[in-house]
């Protein structure tokens, strides 16, 4: 109590000494100073462990370290009000001395309940390997009590299959979904012995249930959902058209199609979904007209899309990498480290070093600029220019089918302001959410302010899940309050000041809104449902990252990791090569990044702190 302060160093059963201000205790309280700490030392009942109040893993690994930590758990009449007492503790396996440590019960006159001992390790495995942690006050622990703590502990290679089995079905199948799963069955086997129907059973109730019902997780679902609906009434409503119009107007040659189809893929950054779409329905009569192969068409669209929407400060993309980057941020804060708290901040910091992007753009403009080509593309550009063939002998063109859900009707009139306010309003309500957020943070932490701090400390998950949904509030009302008639826009305001209703043209037809509600928000709803397969990719990366934590995965990658044989400095180009391999074999970037994530990105840290961390996270 803070003007108690006798009160607060005692736990809730005690009784104050201030409540015994007139005993003889306290009129002999300094004649008995000295004498009073030694009594407390051999009169003192020590603490217990108490471990179910602790941060410790479900499955250990034979021969690699980790922290225990437990709760401190104080006999209802022992006297605490001295605070110049030590805790000792030790660890012993088979008689074994592990580790020992101590501390004071007091730090700034503020009672400790919690403490870790670290580095354990368990020397073998098995089901129930025990380890006796002993608590005293006194160095020589004449006076000590003994609590036993049991785990599981597994040999290291065991724990590589979760992993090692969803990629290889990741790979022989493409099927990312069901390798995530797999992957998270194969890691609940392990945890529960090998019963595959409780594995089964846990993996449905225990690690899918869990990764819906984490808040940060429904941060992530609902702007993913949000950012995706947005962009989809955006793309109804012309506006994404229209940026592309703007381009279109200025091409008078061949490099011309191609630089345009290059520098629209920077102003649709958004999505790359929506970009693919936009451009290739956009350019693709426009490159047909200056004879670009349709491959080449298909490799300038896609190394314009995904590049951009993975270093573009918001976009569909980030919502996925920011879940996962929290997940290895929470990771790291219950083993006792400190990494960065904010998973936005961390996501600004690998954009300078995201090299791969930035360097397929930088070829592709340098390859456009010049007109150069290799290998088989330079076959089929020739095909193109000298035969007039379009497409690849044997293209199966019939199998192909476009979708058009969310193509503006043919009398939208395509205005690019209905791209840029609402993106815009995105981004701003986006900016400020983070620095307002921020500013009271860092102001309620007693930080200094400054554009670190607030950016730093800055909500993202909250700020995104504002920016998107005033976003989508505004194409909503700019959709509604802009009426067409005959593929042009109507001022209706001049009739609806008159009191006069919208004109009619000689066909009879009725000015009416680019987009009534029911049909923005049926866009919006398509939008919500192109994100089905992300969202489930998203949740199922969730909970193969939790199993892969609880089946001790983690820690053994960690550990080879953080071996003295390799520099931790190898380790972001080491997590390239292997993100690109799975990448390669899966074609899948947001599956790469499900597998990946969980067992690189926190060792990294370990091994090399925030900077590892920040280049390892750009390189996955």
């Amino acid at each position: 109590l803070p003007h108690s302060p006798p009160t607060r160093y005692l736990p809730h059963n005690m009784t104050s000494p201030a409540q015994h201000a007139a005993t003889p205790y306290t009129a002999k309280k300094s004649m008995l100073s000295l004498a009073l700490p030694l009594l407390f030392l051999l009169t003192a009942a020590t603490p217990t462990a108490d471990f179910g109040a602790g941060h410790n893993r479900v499955t250990y690994v034979a021969g690699v370290d980790f922290a225990l930590s437990f709760g401190l758990t104080y006999p209802a009449d022992e006297n605490l009000e001295f605070q110049n007492s030590t805790l000792f503790m030790k660890v012993l396996y088979n008689a074994e001395v592990l580790a020992k440590s101590k501390m004071p019960i007091f730090v700034d006159g503020v009672l400790q309940t919690s403490t870790a001992i670290s580095p354990l390790a368990f020397p073998s495995s098995g089901d129930n390997q025990e380890m006796n942690v002993i608590l005293s006050y006194d160095a020589d622990f004449a006076q000590a009590t003994e609590n036993v703590f049991s785990g599981k502990v597994v040999k290291g290679w065991i724990t590589i299959w979760p992993p090692l089995v969803t990629i290889i079905i990741a790979v022989a199948t493409r099927e990312v979904l069901w390798a995530l799963w797999a992957g998270v069955w194969t890691a609940t086997m392990i945890i529960y012995n090998g019963n595959v129907l409780t594995a089964f059973l846990r993996t449905l109730d225990t690690y899918i249930v869990g990764a819906l019902g984490n808040i940060d997780h429904a941060y992530v679902i609902l702007f993913s959902w949000f950012l995706s609906g947005l962009i989809a009434v955006v793309t109804k409503s012309g506006g994404a058209h229209g940026f592309a119009d703007l381009i279109v107007k200025k091409i008078r040659s061949r490099r011309g199609a191609e630089l345009a189809i290059f520098f629209l893929g920077f102003l649709i950054f958004f999505d790359d979904y929506a970009n693919t779409l936009i451009l290739g329905g956009t350019m693709r009569p426009i490159a047909d007209l200056y004879f670009v192969a349709r491959e080449r068409l298909a490799m300038l669209i896609d190394c314009t899309t995904a590049p951009i929407a993975s270093i573009a400060p918001i976009s569909s993309w980030i919502g996925f990498e920011l879940g996962l980057i929290q997940d290895a941020i929470s990771a790291l804060q219950a083993e006792g480290f400190n990494p960065p708290s904010s998973a936005y901040d961390v996501f600004i910091q690998t954009i300078p070093s995201r090299y791969y992007p930035w360097f397929m753009l930088v070829m592709q403009f340098v390859l456009v600029l010049g007109m150069r080509a290799m290998g088989p593309m330079l076959e089929a550009a020739r095909r193109a220019q000298y035969k007039r063939e379009l497409n690849p002998p044997g293209a199966r063109l019939s199998e192909v089918e476009i979708d058009k859900t969310l193509e503006p009707e043919a009398d939208t009139p395509r205005r690019w302001w209905n791209g840029a306010v609402p993106i815009l309003v995105t981004l701003v309500a986006v900016l400020l959410g983070l620095m307002l957020t921020g500013y009271y943070s860092a102001k309620d932490a007693g930080m200094d302010i400054t554009a670190a701090n607030i950016f730093g400390e800055g909500d993202s998950y909250g700020s995104i899940l504002w920016g998107a949904f005033f976003g989508s509030m505004v194409i909503w009302v700019m959709t509604a309050l802009q009426y067409k008639q005959g593929g042009k826009i109507v001022n209706q305001w001049k009739y609806w000041i008159k009191l006069q209703s919208v004109p009619v043209d000689e066909n009879g037809e009725e000015a009416v809104p680019l987009l009534s509600p029911k049909e923005s928000l049926a866009s919006w709803i398509e939008g919500v449902k192109g994100m089905t397969v992300p969202v489930l990719v998203l949740i199922m990366a969730w909970s193969l990252g939790a199993a892969v934590v609880d089946c001790g995965a983690d820690a053994f990658f960690s550990s080879v990791l953080t071996s003295d044989s390799l520099d931790p400095r190898a380790l972001p180009v080491l997590t390239f090569l292997i993100a690109a391999l799975i990448s390669f074999a899966t074609g899948s970037s947001w599956g790469t990044m499900s597998i990946v994530f969980p067992l690189a990105a926190k060792g990294s840290f370990i091994a090399g702190g925030n900077e590892i961390f920040v280049l390892t996270v750009s390189a996955i």
